[in-house]
């Protein structure tokens, strides 16, 4: 027979057990997702979805309402690009930033996806702002599919619109137009605003869907509406060779000169900028900028009028020529020679070799 003592004794450590054990209650469960271990209820659907086609990174799944990183934003980038291009394969090669190894990051700046800050490094942990996310998203699309006609003729009427970088606004637009990412309150964009990882992703999602079903209708390219009125986006078919052949042999055998545009002698960059400007197309004046002009190509890949970009330390561009088929360039060297062509198939610039940019659409 239990005495008295026992009872109470009893009594106390059930007393100390009730309150000490943990419940799992649905209040728990809304702590969790209030830590963002669980997407909100507006982007749980994208969320899934894009996890289901291996968009999404394992890092970025959890923690979803945090402020999404540089590098996390690159991972996310080219994890898109391999879907919409279905080339999975990482392109290799040392990283072209002092402050990152991240091979993502190397890919999609090889790729022309992400490019660092002018100093040599990327800011990995910085987090990233929406006109930065913006022309990511941008490139990556370019990336992924060259063919598509990028031209938008809408600038919208953010009321911040002079807020967005000059170097922003032409992705802002596009990627607004074909309503993949949107502005804020009061019909503001918010260009400096951080991105969270579900918004990210959210994003990434949209440009998925937007490409998938472009494709499926046969249209190869999105379509504006954000104007009231809709216009596909077609493939533009170029009849732009012949002229370039043109002008590339009326170059041919004109002497180097560093710094020089042209027309009588030119430096490498100095050269293919004056090419395609006679064409009426704009590229940027150096060759470490050149390799944002235009869309990406795989080497296997090169077309007549293609840019390629040559990296003597596997990192830093350098040097750059046109492509004119057989698996040779056109270039201006170096002093005391003259604009000519060489192969890209053995020798220095096979091994220098970096990367491609289509400039003009076949």
């Amino acid at each position: 027979m239990i005495s008295k003592i026992q009872r109470l004794w009893l009594t106390l450590v059930f007393t100390i057990m009730v309150i000490t054990v943990p419940k799992t209650t649905y209040a728990n469960l809304e702590s969790s997702q209030n830590k963002g271990d669980i997407p909100s209820k507006w982007a749980i659907s994208d969320v899934e979805k894009a996890k289901e086609r291996d968009i999404v990174p394992d890092k970025l799944q959890g923690d979803y309402r945090k402020n999404i990183t540089r590098e996390e934003f690159a991972e996310l980038a080219v994890r898109l690009y391999q879907v919409l291009s279905k080339k999975e394969t990482m392109i290799q090669g040392p990283s072209p930033f002092s402050d990152t190894n991240n091979p993502y990051i190397t890919m999609g700046n090889k790729l022309g996806i992400i490019d660092g800050k002018g100093d040599g490094t990327f800011s990995p942990d910085k987090n990233i702002i929406r006109e930065q996310v913006s022309v990511i998203l941008y490139q990556t699309l370019k990336a992924a599919k060259p063919k598509y006609d990028y031209t938008n003729p809408n600038n919208y009427d953010f009321k911040d619109y002079n807020m967005i970088s000059s170097w922003a606004r032409e992705s802002v637009n596009y990627l607004y137009g074909v309503e993949i990412i949107n502005g804020v309150a009061d019909n503001e964009f918010n260009p400096k605003g951080y991105t969270s990882r579900e918004q990210a992703i959210v994003l990434a999602m949209r440009t998925y869907e937007q490409v998938i079903a472009s494709d499926r209708a046969s249209r190869n390219g999105l379509t504006t509406s954000r104007a009231g009125t809709s216009r596909q986006l077609n493939i533009q078919e170029s009849d732009s060779s012949e002229k370039l052949k043109s002008i590339i042999s009326a170059q041919m055998g004109k002497p180097y000169q560093w710094g020089g545009i042209g027309p009588n002698s030119f430096d490498c960059s100095g050269l293919t900028h004056y090419i395609f400007s006679k064409l009426g197309v704009a590229i940027p004046r150096t060759s470490k900028d050149q390799i944002t002009a235009g869309v990406y190509v795989e080497k296997k890949d090169l077309q007549y009028g293609d840019l390629v970009l040559f990296a003597r330390d596997g990192r830093n561009i350098n040097h750059v020529g046109i492509y004119v088929g057989n698996g040779n360039f056109v270039h201006a060297p170096q002093s005391g020679d003259v604009v000519k062509t060489t192969t890209l198939t053995t020798g220095y610039y096979a091994n220098s070799y970096y990367t491609a940019r289509r400039i003009i659409s076949k």
